[in-house]
């Protein structure tokens, strides 16, 4: 598996002075279901106004990715989720004890600067969170869209027994750092119609209405009894994944789209944090 890609990017504007405050108002800019006064796509590090020559992109910005962004020469880091452990944007209360000291100490010392990019590339068309992870799955035939945002929509697939959809998953999913994926439901039951969703805002009720006969969701937002299990009784048969699994893809291609946007910053994607694996019984 590939630790990190670089992207650069070329256009016009190949000289232009960036910084991370720039890449910030362009996202916002161009993010109207955002509120750009109550997001969490906030700075969480660093002087947002030195201008930005080599910025890491990643998931989630654990101390392992900073020390090796760092050591790569960047500058500054764009993630997905919280810094600090904490969705709300100023993420305070782990800043000044462990482990959240540690992190704190080594940003001030280094000068990164840190700006989570969720709120806005959550329902970015085409090639944000929701989107990058269906096409990743070679899920391309919508059938179905959340109305009012793009946190979830239902796919037709073709048809084929629940093992099959599950291990073509799991194939998928392999080079991203997961060992394996979770399945509720028989294993011979005939899938045509799958849904996925946005990280913990996962497909639900609506979508198994819509017709979807399985869903995608990830642990940190299904919970087994309140989420997982009553989808199941619903009908539909559930596939489950690591958070970061099925954001990965969609933050890839946020660093291959600001590249393209601002040509005069180098962007490095990261695509490893710590993952999890697993031991089978004997």
């Amino acid at each position: 598996m590939l630790t990190c890609l670089l992207y650069l990017g070329l256009a016009a504007d190949a000289d232009a002075v960036v910084t991370i405050s720039d890449i910030r108002s362009y996202l916002l800019k161009n993010s109207p279901w955002v509120n750009a006064n109550d997001t969490v796509d906030t700075v969480k590090a660093g002087d947002p106004n030195r201008p930005a020559k080599k910025v890491a992109v990643c998931w989630y910005a654990s101390i392992d990715t900073l020390r090796k962004a760092h050591e790569a020469g960047c500058d500054g880091l764009i993630c997905h989720e919280p810094t600090f452990w904490e969705h709300a944007a100023p993420e305070r209360q782990w800043r000044t004890k462990d482990p959240g000291k540690t992190k704190q100490v080594f940003l001030e010392r280094t000068g990164m600067v840190i700006l989570r990019a969720h709120d806005s590339w959550d329902q970015w068309p085409e090639i944000g969170i929701r989107d990058s992870w269906a096409r990743f799955l070679g899920l391309t035939k919508c059938v179905y869209a959340s109305k009012g945002n793009r946190y979830r929509a239902v796919y037709e697939t073709e048809p084929q027994p629940l093992e099959t959809f599950a291990q073509a998953v799991a194939d998928r999913v392999a080079p991203l750092g997961e060992d394996s994926v979770r399945i509720m439901g028989d294993p011979k039951r005939i899938v045509r119609r799958v849904a996925v969703g946005v990280g913990c805002i996962g497909p639900d009720a609506e979508c198994v209405e819509a017709g979807a006969d399985a869903v995608i969701v990830c642990y940190d937002g299904a919970s087994y009894w309140s989420t997982r299990e009553r989808l199941y009784e619903m009908g539909a048969a559930v596939v489950t994944v690591e958070h970061g699994t099925c954001e990965m893809p969609g933050m890839e291609n946020l660093c291959k789209h600001l590249a393209g946007r601002f040509p005069s910053v180098t962007f490095q994607y990261f695509a490893e944090h710590p993952r999890t694996w697993t031991v089978r019984g004997r």
